[in-house]
């Protein structure tokens, strides 16, 4: 069986609490990120009349 595809058959790896943290900490800056990028777009179309 080619490596490939073993390693698509291998179990999926545990939960570790390190990286449960890293990636809420990613997501919730990625949520505001976008929130204030949506804030922003919709300050510069209200600026340009579009909206």
């Amino acid at each position: 069986m080619p490596r490939r595809v073993a390693a698509l058959l291998a179990p999926p790896l545990g939960r570790h609490p390190v990286f449960l943290t890293a990636t809420t900490a990613v997501l919730a800056a990625a949520t505001l990120a976008t929130a204030e990028a949506t804030h922003d777009l919709h300050l510069l179309l209200r600026s340009v009349g579009a909206w």
